[in-house]
Formats: C-alpha cells, sequence, structure tokens
C-alpha cells in the first residue's frame, strides 16, 4: 500500500522515470524556424512587378484626390488649405535600390547606391500637381536628414516635382523617432495659419499624432519605420 501512495505522489509531483517533462521531446520547445529571407525577397518582388502595387497606389491616390477636390469647395473664406506629402515610398520610389540589394536598410542603401536619381510615384505626383492647381499649398515632411538636403531637392525636380511650399527634413545626428518628428512639423505647420486636409505617406509613423483632416496610407511591405 505504501508502494502505491508513493507512486501516486510522485506522478502528482512530476517526478520519477515516467515524468511527463522528461518524456516531452526537445524539439517541441525549440521555436520554430522564420521564413526564408530568399522566399521574403521573391514574394514582395511578384507582388511589386505583378503591377498590384501599382494598383493599390492608384486607388488610394484617386481616392484621396476625390476627397482633396470636394473639401476644397467647401473652405471657408481665407482658409489656407495646405497637403502633407512624405517623400520615400510615397513621392519617390527606391524600388531600384531596394530590390538590388534584398531590401536592405536604407542606410545600407545610401552606402551602395546612389537616390540623387528615384523616380516619382506618378499617381502622386498627378497628386501633386492637382493640389497646387487649386491653391493648396504643399509641404514635404520626411525622414531624410538635412545632409541630404540637396540631393532631395534636385531629385524632387527631376523627377517632376516643383513649387512646393517648403520640405521639412530630420536634423543631421540622432534622429526622433518619425512619428514624434512628423507630427511636430504638422503641428508647426498649422501654427503658421495652414489646414491641412490631406496628410499621405506609406508608413503608419508617417500619420500619427496631429494633425491633418484626413490621412491616406499607401502600401509598403518592404520595410517599417517606427
Amino acid at each position: 500500500m505504501r508502494r502505491v501512495m508513493l507512486s501516486v505522489v510522485c506522478l502528482m509531483l512530476g517526478v520519477g522515470s515516467h515524468s511527463p517533462l522528461q518524456a516531452q521531446p526537445a524539439s517541441s520547445l525549440t521555436a520554430e524556424e522564420p521564413e526564408n529571407h530568399t522566399i521574403v525577397v521573391e514574394r514582395l518582388v511578384r507582388y511589386h512587378d505583378s503591377g498590384e502595387y501599382e494598383r493599390q497606389i492608384r486607388d488610394i491616390v484617386n481616392n484621396a484626390r476625390d476627397y482633396l477636390g470636394s473639401r476644397l469647395k467647401t473652405l471657408a473664406k481665407g482658409d489656407k488649405p495646405a497637403v502633407v506629402l512624405d517623400i520615400d515610398e510615397t513621392a519617390l520610389s527606391n524600388w531600384d535600390a531596394m530590390s538590388s540589394c534584398g531590401f536592405c536598410a536604407y542606410s545600407v542603401q545610401l552606402k551602395l547606391y546612389s537616390n540623387a536619381h528615384d523616380p516619382a510615384i506618378v499617381p502622386v505626383l498627378e497628386l501633386f500637381n492637382f493640389a497646387k492647381s487649386k491653391g493648396a499649398a504643399v509641404f514635404f515632411v520626411t525622414g531624410r536628414q538635412e545632409t541630404h538636403r540637396q540631393l532631395t531637392v534636385d531629385n524632387l525636380r527631376e523627377a517632376g516635382y516643383s513649387g512646393w511650399t517648403d520640405l521639412i527634413m530630420q536634423p543631421d545626428g540622432n534622429k526622433p523617432p518619425a512619428r514624434v518628428f512628423k507630427s511636430q512639423n504638422r503641428h508647426s505647420i498649422e501654427e503658421k495659419g495652414y489646414r491641412i486636409l490631406l496628410n499621405m505617406g506609406d508608413q503608419s509613423s508617417d500619420l500619427a499624432g496631429c494633425c491633418a483632416e484626413r490621412t491616406f496610407k499607401l502600401p509598403n511591405p518592404y520595410y517599417q519605420i517606427p
């Protein structure tokens, strides 16, 4: 009887030759291996090259343009309408550099490739020109740093962007998070008397915080910026 009771106690405590913890295979405690990077890269390239990426951008920008056109008709006298745009993967495309380096970090792209001739994302260029034609001020607020200002100005103009109201860039050195920097600068734009009707970017951090009546996020599965 004592042997029976001892066996029951051992089982309850999970000890002994038949302990469930000892019998559990070691492999079941190991985290599953992530998907291979090569497979991810191939999937991203197919998404881009299929035309789906471009189609999604076009649909979103068309909605933004329709909204902007309608909203501009309802402004009160004296209002100063404004549009805020991000640059990378919003106004300009870094696709060639991104895809060539296997979607490496932006800082690495700058070391390997020149981004002096990034092409325009055409629907956004059309939105930019539409906004200007209707009297809206257009501001670029970008995570690019001041050291790249002239390169960025030249690239924007080469791609067809001209006549923007301001180009606001991150200071050189340690950068605040994009969600903080961009929100602060939209607030500064409003303090100058502008009403930001539309804010567009490809990152959630482009749109976080204040200050815009409507936000439009473009697709970007290629990288993430906090």
